[in-house]
Parts: structure tokens; sequence; C-alpha cells
């Protein structure tokens, strides 16, 4: 399980350097089937594209047959996966949302993508930087989020109701890990890996409890609000 909680809490661009790889060659075979099944129930909210023209970077890229459409190439992969175009968003598939509609954002810039993103003033200064760097051939880059929540589900669609939670026992820890490659200097597929564990598999060790703590509570309420994080703040500080 990684940990990437950070005191005081940050909104920013904090991509890092990664060579590695991008996806999970060896997909666990239930994760890909809980996939499957947020496609069949949410496929126009989920996953959509301008055109396809550029989905033959993604096949190539993941090892796939040239001509696999975007549904199967997502249920073939435990990533969520989308492709941007001169820092455009062109192709998304992202079953395990987190908190929003995917196919809504396409066409959208990197800039306005994170319009909502409470207190992300600083990602979306560096938006033309970011788009510009995420892009160039061969580049590779990491970075890791987290929040928690009290629905269970790998995805985090608005239309589904989240539970009033009582206690640390009713919370899960959720962690993205987003890492990007560029292509021809223009293109950057994005691949993110979202893990959901019981807070209370953290909870028992006392220093991750305590960062995840201070971590919140140096949230702003913008942050909060948009996090979901009200009436959990006030749960992990009893």
């Amino acid at each position: 399980m990684i940990f990437p909680v950070k005191v005081p809490y940050t909104v920013g661009p904090d991509i890092v350097k990664y060579q590695g790889a991008a996806f999970n060659a060896n997909p666990d075979p239930e994760y890909l089937l809980e996939k499957k099944r947020e496609l069949e129930l949410h496929e126009t909210h989920v996953c959509g594209t301008i055109s396809n023209d550029y989905l033959q970077h993604l096949n190539a890229f993941c090892g796939f047959d040239i001509n696999t459409t975007l549904q199967e190439l997502c249920v073939k992969l435990e990533e969520d996966v989308a492709i941007l175009k001169d820092g455009h968003l062109h192709t998304i598939a992202f079953c395990f949302p987190s908190g929003f509609y995917p196919a809504r954002k396409l066409g959208l810039s990197f800039f306005d993508m994170h319009l909502p993103v409470g207190d992300g003033e600083t990602l979306r200064r560096s938006s033309e930087k970011v788009s510009a760097l995420i892009s160039k051939q061969d580049a590779m880059f990491r970075r890791h989020v987290w929040t928690l929540s009290s629905l269970p589900s790998l995805s985090q669609l608005p239309s589904y109701v989240r539970p009033v939670p009582q206690t640390v026992d009713d919370l899960y820890f959720r962690t993205e890990t987003q890492t990007t490659v560029g292509i021809d200097g223009s293109i950057c597929l994005f691949f993110v890996k979202v893990e959901m564990h019981p807070l209370q598999q953290v909870w028992e060790d006392p220093n991750k409890r305590q960062m995840i703590v201070e971590s919140i509570n140096s949230m702003s309420e913008a942050v909060l609000g948009y996090k979901n994080l009200r009436i959990i703040k006030e749960i992990i500080n009893k």
C-alpha cells in the first residue's frame, strides 16, 4: 500500500521523473471484472473520445493490436487511461473516477479540467508548462494523490450515494498513482491506478494516523469542501 500523505497538505503539480512500468502487465482478473461492470453501467459517463486518431499510440505503447477499441482496451488494463493532445483531453476511459463525470471533461484544456479543484491556483498556473513537459518524447512522470472516503467502491462517481460515516471504521483510504508518458512532443498518455483500503488498516500505525490527521487539519475550507472531508475531519479528530 502506498502512503503519499504529506504535512502540510498542498495542491500542486508535484510530478517527479519516473523510470519504470506505466501499467501492470499482469492485471488482477477481479480488478478487471470491476472495471467491466462499471463500464457496462456507466459507459457514456466514464468513457469517450473526440476521435480515434491517437488511440493507436496508446495501443502500441501497451502492446495491444492497433485496432483495439477504447472500450476493449479499458478492460485489459487495471489502470484508467486518458490521452491528451496539445494539452487538451482528447480521449478518456476512467472507470474509477474521483467524484466527477470523466466524459464531460473531453475537449477541455489542462487548466480548465482543474478549475473545480479547491486551492488549485498553483496547479492551474503551471498548467501550460506541465502540459508541454509531460508530452515530450519518452518523458515519464509520476504523481500520487490520496483522500479519505465513506464510499468503499473504486468508482466515486457523483451519482453514487456516499454513506454518512460515524466512526473511522466507516472510512476508506483512497490513493491514485498517476503516470504520464510523452509522445512526439504533443501527445501524453495518462495512466491512473486506483486503490482502496479500509482506513483501519492504516489507522493501526500511530505515525501514519498522526500524519493523516495533521494533513487534513492543514487543509483549507475550500479543499475540505472539494474533497468531501468536512464530516470526516470531525470523525478523525475525535
